[in-house]
C-alpha cells in the first residue's frame, strides 16, 4: 500500500505540474485547486497567496533530491560523491525549470527566508565534510583548506551557478559551469576532475 499524500502535498504537486506547462500569470488558485482536487478553503488553509506556494516548491525540491541520496554514497570516490550530492539538487531544479526556480528564489527572498534556502542540513553537511576530508587524505584533492570551509564555499558556488541559470532562463550550462567551478575550488589531482 502506497504512502498517503497529504492535502498540502497534493496542492504543491498540482502547482508544479501547472507551472511547468503554463506561465505563472496564467495559473489561478482555482486551477491549482481543480488539479489537486481540493477546495479553495483547503488551499488557503496552507497558503496565504498563490505566490507563497513557491516557498513550498523550494522545500519540495530539497525533499525530492534528498530521497535519492542513498544512491550517491555507493558511487565513485569521495570527491565524486560530493559532486553527486550537488548534482541531485541541480537536476531537480532543472526538472522544475528556470521560471519556477526564479519564483522560488523571489518567494524566499521576499519573505526574508533566503538564508534558509539550504538543502544541506547539519546531518548532510557533516557527511559532506567527511567526504571532503577523505578525498583530501587520499590525495584526490590538492586544496587542503578546512573541509567545512570548502563545503560552504562549494555550496555558495553551486547556489551562484543556480541563480545565474535562473536569471538567464536556463540558457547557461549549469552542470558544466558547476563542475568547472568545483574543480577550480577543490583542485583535484589529474584524473579526478569532474569534467
Amino acid at each position: 500500500m502506497g504512502k498517503k499524500v497529504s492535502t498540502r502535498e497534493k496542492i504543491v504537486e498540482a502547482a508544479i505540474d501547472l507551472f511547468k506547462n503554463n506561465p505563472y500569470e496564467q495559473v489561478s488558485v482555482k486551477d491549482i485547486c481543480d488539479t489537486a482536487g481540493v477546495t479553495r478553503n483547503s488551499f488557503y488553509y496552507y497558503f496565504e497567496t498563490k505566490e507563497i506556494i513557491f516557498d513550498a516548491i523550494g522545500d519540495w525540491c530539497s525533499h525530492t533530491a534528498k530521497k535519492r541520496l542513498p544512491e550517491v554514497f555507493s558511487s565513485g570516490n569521495a570527491y565524486q560523491q560530493v559532486w553527486e550530492i550537488f548534482r541531485l539538487y541541480l537536476e531537480t531544479q532543472i526538472e522544475l525549470g528556470p521560471e519556477i526556480m526564479n519564483h522560488v528564489c523571489a518567494s524566499r527572498t521576499l519573505k526574508g527566508r533566503s538564508d534558509y534556502y539550504s538543502y544541506i542540513d547539519n546531518r548532510l553537511a557533516s557527511s559532506m565534510v567527511r567526504l571532503i576530508r577523505v578525498a583530501q587524505n587520499e590525495g584526490i584533492l590538492c586544496n587542503n583548506r578546512d573541509a567545512s570551509d570548502l563545503l560552504w564555499t562549494a555550496y555558495a558556488i553551486v547556489r551562484g551557478t543556480n541563480i545565474k541559470w535562473c536569471f538567464q532562463w536556463g540558457e547557461s550550462d549549469i552542470m558544466e559551469e558547476t563542475r568547472t567551478a568545483l574543480d577550480t575550488l577543490f583542485m583535484p589531482k589529474e584524473g579526478y576532475e569532474l569534467y
